[in-house]
Protein backbone atom coordinates (compact mmCIF):
# COMPACT_ATOMS: atom_id res chain seq x y z
CA UNK A 1 0.00 0.00 0.00
CA UNK A 2 1.36 3.54 -0.76
CA UNK A 3 0.33 6.77 0.44
CA UNK A 4 -0.94 7.88 -3.06
CA UNK A 5 -3.01 5.25 -3.26
CA UNK A 6 -4.67 5.06 0.12
CA UNK A 7 -4.91 8.62 1.68
CA UNK A 8 -7.11 11.20 0.14
CA UNK A 9 -7.87 14.56 1.78
CA UNK A 10 -10.58 16.69 0.97
CA UNK A 11 -11.69 20.16 2.07
CA UNK A 12 -13.60 23.25 1.51
CA UNK A 13 -11.75 25.37 4.18
CA UNK A 14 -9.80 27.11 1.25
CA UNK A 15 -12.84 28.47 -0.44
CA UNK A 16 -14.71 31.81 0.20
CA UNK A 17 -17.39 31.14 2.41
CA UNK A 18 -19.96 31.67 0.22
CA UNK A 19 -18.71 28.39 -2.15
CA UNK A 20 -17.93 26.12 0.93
CA UNK A 21 -21.09 24.64 1.73
CA UNK A 22 -22.25 24.32 -2.17
CA UNK A 23 -18.79 22.44 -2.37
CA UNK A 24 -19.11 20.14 0.40
CA UNK A 25 -23.13 19.53 -0.25
CA UNK A 26 -21.95 18.29 -4.05
CA UNK A 27 -19.42 15.79 -2.47
CA UNK A 28 -20.94 14.28 0.19
CA UNK A 29 -24.29 13.43 -1.29
CA UNK A 30 -22.46 10.51 -3.38
CA UNK A 31 -23.69 9.03 0.20
CA UNK A 32 -26.09 11.44 2.22
CA UNK A 33 -28.42 14.36 1.40
CA UNK A 34 -26.91 17.04 4.06
CA UNK A 35 -28.76 20.43 4.86
CA UNK A 36 -27.72 23.33 7.42
CA UNK A 37 -29.15 26.31 8.70
CA UNK A 38 -28.66 29.77 6.89
CA UNK A 39 -26.42 31.20 9.50
CA UNK A 40 -23.85 28.53 9.25
CA UNK A 41 -23.62 28.41 5.41
CA UNK A 42 -23.16 31.93 4.99
CA UNK A 43 -20.68 32.71 8.24
CA UNK A 44 -18.52 29.47 9.70
CA UNK A 45 -19.28 26.27 7.74
CA UNK A 46 -16.42 24.36 7.22
CA UNK A 47 -15.48 20.67 6.52
CA UNK A 48 -12.59 18.61 6.05
CA UNK A 49 -12.46 14.64 5.23
CA UNK A 50 -9.07 12.67 5.54
CA UNK A 51 -9.78 9.12 4.53
CA UNK A 52 -7.65 6.25 4.19
CA UNK A 53 -8.41 2.37 2.60
CA UNK A 54 -7.83 -0.55 4.65
CA UNK A 55 -8.47 -3.60 2.68
CA UNK A 56 -11.86 -3.54 2.05
CA UNK A 57 -12.76 -0.83 4.44
CA UNK A 58 -12.72 2.97 4.25
CA UNK A 59 -11.55 5.10 7.25
CA UNK A 60 -12.20 8.64 7.54
CA UNK A 61 -12.10 11.37 9.66
CA UNK A 62 -14.20 14.27 9.31
CA UNK A 63 -14.33 17.49 10.88
CA UNK A 64 -17.45 19.91 10.33
CA UNK A 65 -20.32 21.86 11.25
CA UNK A 66 -23.87 21.48 12.58
CA UNK A 67 -25.65 19.75 9.28
CA UNK A 68 -28.87 17.62 8.84
CA UNK A 69 -28.28 14.67 7.30
CA UNK A 70 -30.51 12.26 6.02
CA UNK A 71 -30.84 8.53 3.60
CA UNK A 72 -33.62 8.08 1.75
CA UNK A 73 -35.19 5.44 -0.71
CA UNK A 74 -34.34 7.68 -3.93
CA UNK A 75 -30.65 8.08 -2.78
CA UNK A 76 -29.93 4.24 -1.79
CA UNK A 77 -31.32 3.90 -5.49
CA UNK A 78 -28.75 6.54 -6.82
CA UNK A 79 -26.04 4.99 -5.06
CA UNK A 80 -26.23 1.68 -5.24
CA UNK A 81 -24.61 1.06 -1.95
CA UNK A 82 -25.17 -1.02 1.14
CA UNK A 83 -22.39 -1.11 3.05
CA UNK A 84 -22.34 -0.84 7.07
CA UNK A 85 -20.86 2.32 8.39
CA UNK A 86 -19.69 2.90 12.36
CA UNK A 87 -19.10 5.81 13.60
CA UNK A 88 -17.28 7.49 16.25
CA UNK A 89 -16.98 10.85 17.92
CA UNK A 90 -13.70 12.75 18.99
CA UNK A 91 -16.21 15.59 19.62
CA UNK A 92 -19.89 16.76 19.04
CA UNK A 93 -22.29 14.30 18.85
CA UNK A 94 -25.01 13.13 17.11
CA UNK A 95 -29.26 12.01 17.82
CA UNK A 96 -31.98 10.91 15.40
CA UNK A 97 -35.66 9.65 16.30
CA UNK A 98 -34.77 6.36 14.32
CA UNK A 99 -31.90 5.22 16.85
CA UNK A 100 -32.15 1.70 18.41
CA UNK A 101 -30.65 1.24 21.85
CA UNK A 102 -31.17 5.51 22.67
CA UNK A 103 -31.20 8.51 20.30
CA UNK A 104 -28.64 10.53 21.06
CA UNK A 105 -24.58 8.99 21.16
CA UNK A 106 -22.55 8.53 24.85
CA UNK A 107 -19.58 9.86 24.75
CA UNK A 108 -17.30 7.26 23.39
CA UNK A 109 -19.73 5.08 22.45
CA UNK A 110 -20.84 3.95 18.95
CA UNK A 111 -23.37 4.30 16.26
CA UNK A 112 -24.03 1.77 13.79
CA UNK A 113 -25.75 2.59 10.38
CA UNK A 114 -26.90 0.30 7.62
CA UNK A 115 -26.80 1.89 4.30
CA UNK A 116 -29.20 0.06 2.67
CA UNK A 117 -32.31 1.72 4.75
CA UNK A 118 -33.70 4.47 5.10
CA UNK A 119 -32.78 7.06 7.87
CA UNK A 120 -32.60 10.80 9.31
CA UNK A 121 -30.05 12.34 12.10
CA UNK A 122 -28.74 15.80 13.51
CA UNK A 123 -24.99 16.33 13.95
CA UNK A 124 -23.68 19.09 16.00
CA UNK A 125 -20.61 20.69 15.57
CA UNK A 126 -18.46 17.87 15.20
CA UNK A 127 -15.07 16.03 14.72
CA UNK A 128 -15.52 11.99 14.43
CA UNK A 129 -14.26 8.89 12.79
CA UNK A 130 -16.51 6.82 10.45
CA UNK A 131 -15.41 3.21 9.16
CA UNK A 132 -17.69 2.02 5.76
CA UNK A 133 -17.94 -1.86 5.52
CA UNK A 134 -18.90 -4.09 2.90
CA UNK A 135 -21.35 -5.79 3.71
CA UNK A 136 -19.70 -8.79 2.64
CA UNK A 137 -17.13 -8.66 4.80
CA UNK A 138 -19.64 -8.61 8.09
CA UNK A 139 -23.23 -9.82 7.19
CA UNK A 140 -22.59 -13.51 7.20
CA UNK A 141 -20.59 -12.39 10.96
CA UNK A 142 -23.98 -10.97 12.17
CA UNK A 143 -26.75 -12.93 14.21
CA UNK A 144 -29.52 -10.08 12.59
CA UNK A 145 -27.67 -8.09 10.18
CA UNK A 146 -30.71 -6.49 8.99
CA UNK A 147 -31.18 -5.49 12.70
CA UNK A 148 -29.01 -2.91 13.91
CA UNK A 149 -29.57 0.50 11.37
CA UNK A 150 -28.78 3.25 13.30
CA UNK A 151 -27.90 1.28 17.07
CA UNK A 152 -26.55 3.34 19.69
CA UNK A 153 -23.88 1.26 21.29
CA UNK A 154 -23.11 2.07 25.19
CA UNK A 155 -19.75 2.69 26.24
CA UNK A 156 -20.61 0.71 29.10
CA UNK A 157 -20.40 -2.42 27.10
CA UNK A 158 -16.52 -3.40 27.28
CA UNK A 159 -16.76 -4.47 23.88
CA UNK A 160 -18.01 -1.45 22.51
CA UNK A 161 -14.77 0.22 24.28
CA UNK A 162 -12.52 -2.29 22.51
CA UNK A 163 -14.20 -1.45 19.23
CA UNK A 164 -13.70 2.41 19.69
CA UNK A 165 -9.65 1.76 20.86
CA UNK A 166 -8.76 -0.11 17.94
CA UNK A 167 -10.90 2.72 15.40
CA UNK A 168 -8.29 5.18 16.84
CA UNK A 169 -5.22 3.11 16.43
CA UNK A 170 -6.46 1.37 12.90
CA UNK A 171 -6.84 5.33 11.95
CA UNK A 172 -3.81 6.46 13.49
CA UNK A 173 -1.68 4.18 11.69
CA UNK A 174 -3.37 3.31 8.71
CA UNK A 175 -0.75 5.37 6.51
CA UNK A 176 1.88 3.12 8.12
CA UNK A 177 0.01 -0.63 7.23
CA UNK A 178 0.69 -2.58 4.68
CA UNK A 179 -1.43 -4.61 2.35
CA UNK A 180 -1.08 -8.14 4.60
CA UNK A 181 -1.13 -6.46 7.45
CA UNK A 182 -4.65 -4.62 6.02
CA UNK A 183 -6.19 -8.28 4.82
CA UNK A 184 -5.58 -9.09 8.48
CA UNK A 185 -6.96 -6.30 10.43
CA UNK A 186 -10.02 -5.64 8.55
CA UNK A 187 -11.02 -9.45 9.63
CA UNK A 188 -9.96 -9.18 12.72
CA UNK A 189 -11.93 -5.80 13.59
CA UNK A 190 -15.10 -7.70 11.62
CA UNK A 191 -15.10 -10.28 14.45
CA UNK A 192 -14.67 -7.78 17.44
CA UNK A 193 -17.45 -5.90 15.59
CA UNK A 194 -20.02 -8.68 15.17
CA UNK A 195 -19.15 -9.63 18.69
CA UNK A 196 -20.18 -6.22 19.73
CA UNK A 197 -23.58 -5.91 17.83
CA UNK A 198 -24.64 -9.88 18.44
CA UNK A 199 -24.58 -9.10 22.13
CA UNK A 200 -25.78 -5.19 21.92
CA UNK A 201 -28.00 -3.90 24.85
CA UNK A 202 -31.84 -3.59 24.56
CA UNK A 203 -32.76 -7.29 23.75
CA UNK A 204 -36.59 -7.39 23.31
CA UNK A 205 -38.30 -11.20 23.62
CA UNK A 206 -38.87 -10.96 20.20
CA UNK A 207 -34.87 -10.85 19.15
CA UNK A 208 -33.67 -13.07 21.68
CA UNK A 209 -36.57 -15.82 20.42
CA UNK A 210 -34.75 -14.67 16.79
CA UNK A 211 -31.18 -15.09 18.38
CA UNK A 212 -32.24 -18.87 19.06
CA UNK A 213 -32.67 -19.33 15.15
CA UNK A 214 -29.58 -18.47 14.35
CA UNK A 215 -28.31 -21.42 12.48
CA UNK A 216 -31.85 -21.69 10.80
CA UNK A 217 -31.43 -18.02 9.80
CA UNK A 218 -28.10 -18.27 8.09
CA UNK A 219 -29.18 -21.41 6.35
CA UNK A 220 -32.01 -19.16 5.03
CA UNK A 221 -30.32 -16.88 3.99
CA UNK A 222 -27.60 -18.75 2.21
CA UNK A 223 -30.21 -20.48 0.40
CA UNK A 224 -31.52 -17.62 -0.73
CA UNK A 225 -28.76 -15.90 -1.82
CA UNK A 226 -27.96 -18.59 -3.97
CA UNK A 227 -31.54 -18.85 -5.55
CA UNK A 228 -32.80 -15.86 -5.74
CA UNK A 229 -32.75 -15.59 -9.46
CA UNK A 230 -34.67 -18.80 -10.10
CA UNK A 231 -37.77 -17.60 -11.72
CA UNK A 232 -39.94 -20.27 -10.05
CA UNK A 233 -38.64 -19.30 -6.78
CA UNK A 234 -42.16 -19.47 -4.20
CA UNK A 235 -42.08 -19.53 -0.60
CA UNK A 236 -43.27 -22.94 -0.73
CA UNK A 237 -40.34 -24.39 -2.80
CA UNK A 238 -38.08 -22.89 -0.54
CA UNK A 239 -39.93 -23.99 2.46
CA UNK A 240 -39.47 -28.01 1.10
CA UNK A 241 -36.05 -27.38 -0.08
CA UNK A 242 -34.81 -26.01 3.42
CA UNK A 243 -36.55 -28.81 5.24
CA UNK A 244 -38.66 -26.50 7.47
CA UNK A 245 -42.74 -25.53 7.38
CA UNK A 246 -43.87 -22.85 4.92
CA UNK A 247 -45.23 -21.34 8.51
CA UNK A 248 -41.60 -21.19 10.22
CA UNK A 249 -40.17 -19.64 7.39
CA UNK A 250 -43.04 -16.61 6.85
CA UNK A 251 -42.07 -15.85 11.14
CA UNK A 252 -38.46 -16.22 10.47
CA UNK A 253 -39.03 -13.36 7.37
CA UNK A 254 -41.47 -11.60 8.68
CA UNK A 255 -39.27 -8.99 10.17
CA UNK A 256 -37.49 -8.45 6.88
CA UNK A 257 -41.06 -8.00 5.32
CA UNK A 258 -41.93 -11.28 4.43
CA UNK A 259 -40.84 -14.13 2.03
CA UNK A 260 -41.39 -12.14 -1.62
CA UNK A 261 -40.14 -9.03 -0.37
CA UNK A 262 -36.69 -10.64 1.20
CA UNK A 263 -36.56 -12.41 -2.48
CA UNK A 264 -37.31 -9.06 -4.35
CA UNK A 265 -34.98 -7.25 -2.16
CA UNK A 266 -32.36 -9.64 -2.87
CA UNK A 267 -33.29 -9.91 -6.74
CA UNK A 268 -33.25 -5.47 -6.57
CA UNK A 269 -29.44 -5.82 -5.25
CA UNK A 270 -28.22 -7.66 -7.26
CA UNK A 271 -30.03 -5.43 -10.55
CA UNK A 272 -28.05 -3.04 -8.81
CA UNK A 273 -24.86 -4.39 -9.32
CA UNK A 274 -25.04 -5.31 -13.06
CA UNK A 275 -26.52 -1.64 -13.39
CA UNK A 276 -23.20 -0.38 -12.11
CA UNK A 277 -20.96 -2.60 -14.55
CA UNK A 278 -19.04 -0.33 -17.18
CA UNK A 279 -19.20 -2.13 -20.61
CA UNK A 280 -19.00 -0.52 -24.34
CA UNK A 281 -22.81 -2.20 -24.52
CA UNK A 282 -24.63 -2.18 -21.65
CA UNK A 283 -26.61 -5.03 -21.40
CA UNK A 284 -30.62 -4.92 -22.17
CA UNK A 285 -33.17 -4.08 -18.74
CA UNK A 286 -34.93 -7.41 -20.46
CA UNK A 287 -31.78 -9.36 -19.94
CA UNK A 288 -31.03 -7.49 -16.38
CA UNK A 289 -34.30 -8.81 -15.23
CA UNK A 290 -33.84 -12.22 -16.35
CA UNK A 291 -30.62 -12.99 -14.46
CA UNK A 292 -32.32 -11.58 -11.27
CA UNK A 293 -35.11 -13.46 -11.20
CA UNK A 294 -37.92 -11.47 -12.69
CA UNK A 295 -40.39 -13.08 -15.19
CA UNK A 296 -40.04 -10.06 -17.29
CA UNK A 297 -38.31 -6.25 -17.69
CA UNK A 298 -41.92 -5.37 -16.80
CA UNK A 299 -41.77 -6.85 -13.34
CA UNK A 300 -38.61 -5.40 -12.98
CA UNK A 301 -38.88 -1.86 -13.68
CA UNK A 302 -42.04 -1.94 -11.52
CA UNK A 303 -40.39 -3.51 -8.42
CA UNK A 304 -37.25 -1.16 -9.27
CA UNK A 305 -39.64 2.28 -9.62
CA UNK A 306 -41.64 1.28 -6.40
CA UNK A 307 -38.70 0.66 -4.09
CA UNK A 308 -36.34 3.28 -5.30
CA UNK A 309 -38.55 5.81 -6.81
CA UNK A 310 -36.73 6.24 -10.66
CA UNK A 311 -35.88 3.49 -13.12
CA UNK A 312 -33.35 1.47 -13.69
CA UNK A 313 -32.39 3.18 -16.57
CA UNK A 314 -32.63 6.44 -14.40
CA UNK A 315 -30.28 4.93 -12.10
CA UNK A 316 -27.62 3.76 -14.66
CA UNK A 317 -27.70 6.88 -16.21
CA UNK A 318 -26.73 8.36 -12.71
CA UNK A 319 -24.16 5.69 -12.27
CA UNK A 320 -22.59 6.34 -15.81
CA UNK A 321 -22.31 9.91 -14.93
CA UNK A 322 -20.81 9.40 -11.44
CA UNK A 323 -18.46 7.33 -12.75
CA UNK A 324 -16.97 10.02 -15.32
CA UNK A 325 -17.13 12.57 -12.46
CA UNK A 326 -14.71 10.70 -10.38
CA UNK A 327 -11.72 10.77 -11.99
CA UNK A 328 -9.63 11.50 -8.73
CA UNK A 329 -10.83 15.17 -8.19
CA UNK A 330 -12.74 17.70 -9.14
CA UNK A 331 -12.94 21.02 -11.84
CA UNK A 332 -11.16 22.62 -9.05
CA UNK A 333 -8.38 20.27 -8.32
CA UNK A 334 -9.70 19.15 -5.16
CA UNK A 335 -8.94 15.43 -3.94
CA UNK A 336 -12.10 13.61 -4.40
CA UNK A 337 -10.82 10.22 -4.57
CA UNK A 338 -12.90 9.12 -1.19
CA UNK A 339 -16.26 9.38 -3.38
CA UNK A 340 -14.75 6.71 -5.82
CA UNK A 341 -13.44 4.45 -2.74
CA UNK A 342 -17.10 4.40 -1.37
CA UNK A 343 -18.81 3.27 -4.77
CA UNK A 344 -16.18 0.65 -5.31
CA UNK A 345 -15.52 -0.98 -1.61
Amino acid sequence: MTQSSTHSFFTVNDLPMCKRYDVWQSSIDCIFNVETLPEIRKNTFHATLDADLLGSMMLARTNSTHQFWERSSHTIAADGMDHYILQLYYSGGVTSDYGKDGQEIAPDGLLFQDLSQTTKATTSDFDNLVFVIPRPLLEDRLTLPEDHNMRFLSPRDPMVRVVANLMRSLKANASALKTEHAHVLENSFADMLAACLNSAYGETSDTTNKRQNIEVMTMIRRYFRENFSRPDLTPERAARELGISRSKLYQLLEEHGGVYRYTRDLRLRRAKQLLSTTTKRPRSLYDVALECGFSSDTSFIRAFRETFDMTPGDFRRNQQTALKNSNGADGDGRDTRYEKWLHSL
